[in-house]
């Protein structure tokens, strides 16, 4: 088990999540949305069967700031989809985080 996922899997279970569904883009870049895993958790959004999306960094989630904006703040808020970056303290739950948008403008570059 990789790391990210034995930070994900205890996140998960200390935090009242039971059974997590994990969603892997093993070897493709973040700088695209076009994934395999990223693809099918967004399918199983759309269908209503994702209630919370937990993601260790945001940088996990994807490098284009604007898209990540995008999924953040309106399609999973649209949903009521929680979503939790765990490293970066952000929790939809828990109301805006003023850095947020700034570890997203960071992320972008990173690639």
């Amino acid at each position: 088990m990789s790391f990210q996922k034995k930070i994900l899997l205890k996140y998960a279970t200390d935090n009242g999540f039971p059974n997590p569904t994990f969603f892997i883009d093993d070897g493709v870049s973040g700088v695209t949305f076009d994934r395999p895993g990223w693809n099918e958790m967004i399918r199983l959004a759309e269908a209503g069967k994702v209630k919370t999306v937990i993601v260790k960094d945001m940088s996990r989630m994807g490098r284009d700031y604007l898209k990540v904006g995008y999924y953040t703040e309106s399609f999973f808020a649209e949903r009521d989809i929680r979503y939790i970056a765990i490293n970066d303290g952000v929790d939809s739950d828990k109301g805006d985080n003023d850095f947020t948008p700034f570890r997203n403008l960071f992320n972008d570059n990173l690639e």
